[in-house]
């Protein structure tokens, strides 16, 4: 079976700084990958090269067998076009840190941008299915209300909506939970692990180990830019094979 997502020798520098040295990793459908790492490993840049957000400086990214970012052309890859990689984009949800909801519109407003504006869906088509999303994610009462009138939680999951609403394969979140309050922290995880539990594929850079241990299927340890350690969450979080696991389990479990 083709893997939903292959990533084959993926580098990326920035000058002479080389952030990923050589990264392979391979999703299939319906699995959550969990991504965990000290600070400046590489975790958040290698989410960004799934998607051509960064432009990998070697290796490659498949979505599906299909080349991202770019086209072959003749026997030779190509560059994708600005609206080639948008449509390719489409397919890969993507939920970042912060929450970048438009300010000047309502939660419904947000999530029924996309589909409207990119995919042409008539107006009553995508509120109706707005509206399930925000239900989803346990926001259905709060449609009506701008982002300023929401908690640091209630945008998140508004975000999460927006991006289940272009109906992706694939859902990538790059440390959602960081940025809020730590009672906030456990609506938005709960939304994530309903999306798991209804099968959405899922690669999941975070901080949160309780929740890579609980819902990750693969869970990926990174450091220095290669992936040093992955397995059964059971086996990385419980016992460690690598002396650099170990020792970063320990200080993240002693400060929790």
């Amino acid at each position: 079976m083709t893997p939903l997502l292959q990533v084959e020798k993926l580098r990326k520098a920035f000058g002479t700084h080389e952030v990923l040295r050589g990264i392979d990793l391979q999703v299939n459908r319906g699995e959550v990958i969990c991504i965990v790492g000290p600070s400046g490993s590489g975790k958040s840049t290698l989410l960004r090269c799934l998607n051509h957000l960064e432009k990998p400086t070697g290796g490659a990214v498949f979505l599906m067998g299909e080349p991202v970012g770019l086209r072959w052309k003749g026997r030779s890859l190509h560059e994708m076009t600005f609206n080639e990689l948008a449509r390719q984009r489409q397919r890969m949800g993507m939920v970042f840190q912060g929450f970048h909801l438009f300010p000047h519109k309502t939660a419904l407003e947000n999530v029924v941008e996309a589909p409207i504006i990119v995919k042409g869906v008539p107006r009553a088509q995508a509120e109706a299915e707005a509206m399930t999303l925000l239900d989803k994610v346990g926001m259905r009462d709060r449609a009506h209300y701008y982002p300023a009138q929401l908690s640091g939680g209630q945008q998140q999951r508004t975000a999460i909506a927006r991006s289940l609403a272009m109906k992706p394969d694939l859902m990538l979140f790059d440390e959602p939970t960081s940025a809020l309050d730590p009672e906030l922290v456990g609506e938005v995880l709960a939304t994530m692990r309903h999306l798991a539990d209804e099968g959405m594929t899922m690669v999941v850079v975070t901080h949160e180990m309780g929740f890579a241990r609980d819902v990750a299927d693969h869970l990926v340890f990174m450091d220095g830019g290669v992936i040093v350690e992955e397995g059964k969450p059971s086996e990385v979080l419980i016992n460690p094979r690598h002396d650099r696991t170990r020792a970063f389990l320990s200080r993240v479990i002693s400060e929790t």
